[in-house]
């Protein structure tokens, strides 16, 4: 998968800048249900998304119902520190858990 169809969300103002052929997000900080339901209607190809460790034990039940609901598969970054950006281009060093039925 080429890098137009990633993106990386650490503002509402990177939301804005979301295409509707994203199919990858990494989210660097926490995402409320309002951020999560705005990425879901301007990204309708979306298969996955990326937390942090931290931004994922703040992820609430009912996110976890909404990505379930739409199919997203859910991948948790173990790595140290925060990853540089080549290895957010190439999924180079990061020590990612899937996590299945919420």
């Amino acid at each position: 998968m080429n890098d137009k169809h990633r993106a990386v969300i650490s503002s509402y103002s990177d939301i804005s800048k979301l295409s509707s052929d994203i199919k990858i997000i990494h989210f660097r900080k926490f995402i409320s249900k309002k951020i999560l339901k705005i990425v879901l209607n301007k990204c309708p190809d979306l298969k996955e998304i990326s937390f942090s460790n931290y931004a994922s034990k703040r992820l609430n039940k009912e996110c976890k119902k909404l990505l379930s609901v739409n199919e997203i598969i859910i991948k948790i970054s173990f790595s140290k520190g925060r990853p540089n950006a080549l290895e957010l281009k190439r999924n180079i060093n990061i020590d990612y858990k899937l996590i299945g039925e919420i």
